[in-house]
């Protein structure tokens, strides 16, 4: 009897992940290329001039793109698709998160601050859905042969839980974890038999950036990574990365469709009132 194949294989295949520049973004991508992937990293920090070795077939490139725009995603899977093939995985990575997000009561609350996250974090996700699925249609009819043909959307633990001081935040990661997933997993199998969308809600991440805010407020590592949270610390980086590549496997997760995959370390929810608050 033969043993399983516990490869990935993910070898060869074309992964785009928009916001591959952040803090996140950078390991999923290192983990991508890690596992042989063919890697379009989009992101708005990069130059819109297109670098010459985008027209090479390295496994590798940055491309630029602004996901609340039209017109620069699709400009920027036009390049992925003429550089490394049809876009078979696609990591919807790209969002405002609390690092540029102003924190303020519901009462004060900005309401361009709204309108941009909504713009960014769910209109960016939906237009990147949207290229992808004409992607892997136009794939389809030209006959082409794909494989782990599958949208990867990462939401929150805020998706779930709300967030106080960033309501918009929390309304822009349930609606693509939410409506947007939902109304996917019927929708992509009719363009492509077995394509499957999923989403990754992590809880609060350790990065850089978090290590030192909390630095400037200790309380912040117990209420966001030990209060209610099981494991008692911050999701590492990696544990997000790795459960992004187990659902872009058809290998390993060929039957997980329409999933939130919380990588929280068992989240139970958010510390309402702090003891200073009480007294």
């Amino acid at each position: 009897m033969a043993l399983p194949s516990l490869d990935l294989d993910l070898h060869g295949s074309h992964v785009l992940i928009t916001g591959g520049a952040g803090l996140i973004g950078r390991v999923v991508v290192d983990h991508f290329v890690a596992a042989g992937a063919r890697v379009s990293c989009l992101d708005i920090s990069y130059s819109t001039e297109v670098n010459p070795e985008c027209k090479s077939h390295a496994p590798y490139t940055q491309i630029h793109c602004d996901v609340s725009s039209e017109d620069s995603v699709q400009a920027a899977f036009e390049t992925a698709t003429s550089t490394h093939g049809p876009v078979e995985v696609c990591v919807a990575l790209a969002s405002l998160d609390f690092s540029v997000l102003q924190h303020s009561s519901f009462v004060d609350a900005s309401f361009m601050q709204l309108k941009r996250t909504l713009d960014v974090n769910i209109a960016g996700t939906w237009l990147t859905a949207r290229e992808w699925l004409r992607g892997v249609r136009k794939a389809k009819q030209e006959g082409k042969k794909l494989s782990n043909v599958n949208l990867i959307i990462i939401g929150s633990e805020s998706g779930h839980f709300g967030e106080r001081q960033n309501a918009e935040y929390s309304l822009a990661k349930s609606a693509v974890q939410g409506g947007l997933l939902m109304s996917l997993r019927a929708e992509v199998v009719r363009e492509w038999p077995g394509a499957r969308v999923n989403a990754v809600a992590p809880g609060p991440v350790d990065t850089d950036r978090w290590t030192e805010e909390c630095k400037q407020n200790p309380e912040q590592y117990y209420l966001e990574a030990q209060a209610t949270t099981a494991l008692c610390q911050p999701v590492p980086r990696g544990a997000v990365a790795k459960a992004i590549l187990f659902l872009a496997s058809d290998n390993f997760s060929s039957h997980v469709h329409g999933q939130v995959i919380n990588v929280d370390g068992g989240k139970q929810g958010k510390v309402v009132w702090t003891k200073e608050e009480v007294a």
